[in-house]
């Protein structure tokens, strides 16, 4: 195991002013924080201080696995209007010769590549009618989500601990 891996969710807290010396567990899970403190002091060493956070940490991801990455790009955002996490519709603004605005409204579509980048479709409202358009946006995106594997949070993206 690497050491990023093996200290996954662990940090270490030296403050002599506090006189806190300890390593400290520190997990996301379903949009809660879990902190807990082990001190040097209370396990008898630096060592079995760190042993016993690294047991905790280990239990609380057995109980509480990481996101994967699947279900990260399956979250609806608070801000997404389409119902459909990943799908938008929007609108190009371009202007005529005469100077008057006009808008081109597209379904378009992003969601995160294997590789650590992201992709992203178009589809045009005007070339291929509004549920058209909007079907091909989420078969696109549903395409693309199959492909990824991995946890949300590894390192190296793809990678499960």
């Amino acid at each position: 195991m690497s050491r990023s891996k093996a200290m996954y969710g662990i940090s270490r807290i030296d403050d002599p002013v506090y006189r806190t010396y300890a390593w400290r567990v520190s997990l996301r899970r379903q949009n809660r924080m879990i902190v807990k403190n082990f001190t040097d002091k209370r396990h008898g060493s630096k060592s079995r201080a760190l042993a016993a956070a690294k047991a905790y940490r280990d239990e609380i991801v057995a109980k509480y696995p990481p996101t994967t990455r699947k279900q990260f790009c399956s979250t609806l955002r608070r801000h997404n209007n389409s119902g459909i996490p990943g799908v938008y519709r929007y609108a190009k603004p371009y202007t005529l010769a005469d100077g008057k605005e006009r808008k081109l409204w597209y379904w378009e579509t992003t969601w995160p590549t294997q590789e650590g980048g992201s992709a992203k479709a178009t589809f045009s409202v005007k070339q291929f009618g509004e549920e058209r358009a909007k079907q091909m946006a989420i078969a696109a995106r549903e395409a693309g989500i199959r492909k990824l594997k991995g946890v949300y949070w590894a390192s190296e993206r793809g990678v499960a601990a």
